[in-house]
Order: C-alpha cells, then sequence, then structure tokens
C-alpha cells in the first residue's frame, strides 16, 4: 500500500481531525467557486461559521453561514436499499435555529460527503426553511433525526425520511423532497 493510498483510507480520515473543520474546507472552496468571498471566523459566535462577501450592482452583500457536516454511508437493511443509495443523519434540537427565524442573511451549508470523498453535495438552506426541515425530521429523545437520503439511481434527487420505521413508497407522508437545495447557491441572492 502506498502513503497515497493509505491517506484516503478511512481510519486515516479519523485520525485526521474534526469533521466539521473538513466541511467548513469545502464550503469555503465551494463558495469561492460561486462568486462569494468566504472569510471564517475564528469563533462560532452566534452559529456563525463563515461570513460571505460579494458585490451585487456595486453594492456590497454578505451573508451568514453555519456549516454542517454529514457524513454519508451506504443504505444498510435491505427496505432502505430498495429506494436508496446513500444516507446521512444528524441530530438537531428542534428549537436550536429558532432565534435567527427572521434573519435573511442567515443560511445553513449542509455538506454531506463519504469516506471515498466529496461529490459536490453541498446543500445551501435559508434558516427559515431549515427550521421548518428540521421540525419534519424523526423525533428522537427530545431531537429531531434529519436523515437524508439519495433516491437510488436518480443522483440528483434527495430526500429527508419523515418516518423512522420501515416504508415501501417514496411520498409525501414519508419523506420531504429536499433536492432544490442541493447546489442552491441562488438563494443567497434572493432579494438582491
Amino acid at each position: 500500500m502506498t502513503q497515497e493510498t493509505e491517506a484516503l483510507l478511512p481510519e486515516t480520515r479519523r485520525k485526521a481531525g474534526h469533521y466539521e473543520i473538513l466541511g467548513e474546507t469545502y464550503a469555503k472552496f465551494e463558495f469561492f467557486e460561486n462568486g462569494w468571498n468566504p472569510y471564517t471566523r475564528f469563533l462560532d459566535v452566534d452559529k456563525v461559521d463563515m461570513i460571505l462577501r460579494r458585490k451585487v450592482n456595486n453594492k456590497k452583500v454578505y451573508r451568514e453561514v453555519q456549516v454542517k457536516y454529514g457524513k454519508l454511508f451506504e443504505v444498510g437493511p435491505a427496505w432502505q436499499r430498495q429506494l436508496f443509495d446513500v444516507t446521512s443523519w444528524r441530530f438537531f434540537k428542534e428549537d436550536e435555529f429558532t432565534v435567527y427565524r427572521n434573519d435573511a442573511d442567515f443560511f445553513i451549508a449542509y455538506v454531506l460527503a463519504a469516506d471515498i470523498g466529496y461529490q459536490r453535495d453541498i446543500f445551501i438552506f435559508p434558516v427559515r426553511e431549515f427550521i421548518e426541515i428540521i421540525r419534519c425530521g424523526i423525533p428522537s429523545k427530545g431531537q429531531r433525526k434529519v436523515l437524508i437520503s439519495r433516491l437510488k439511481d436518480q443522483e440528483n434527487r434527495w430526500v429527508l425520511q419523515r418516518e423512522g420505521s420501515s416504508f415501501s413508497v417514496v411520498d409525501e407522508t414519508t419523506c420531504l423532497d429536499v433536492s432544490k437545495y442541493r447546489r442552491h447557491f441562488g438563494a443567497l441572492l434572493k432579494d438582491v
């Protein structure tokens, strides 16, 4: 095994440090490639990991971003393999972002990546919409499990699973379609 091959092994990646830092690095590149100047904060004050700056019509536009990282896994149970190919989950307090509800300049960047590498799966959520998405998550011990999965054989279709137990059909009662948020950089310029 070469040093390059060893560097990509999951065990090696786990030793490398906190996954949130990896997510922030991916997000920083993505925002830069989409015309924003990203500035990271030394301290995560007010849930702001990054401030984005951009000129639009000679006017400076700023956005505040909280970056979340989710590791993508191949789905496990047989019933899930019939519907999905990869999935990621995190737990959020239902009121985690409520104080920012009316802040039109605050966004959640949710970066999803597997151990094999980042495949440009970044989701951009206006905070108000992310609050509603959390509430659609699966209740679990006073929190909500935000379980985002990609539909099998549909590379651009992503859903939030609403059901904690097995189901056989993806519809509005079992899942919430979140596909529109994948690479949704346009949301950052809405109302500008």
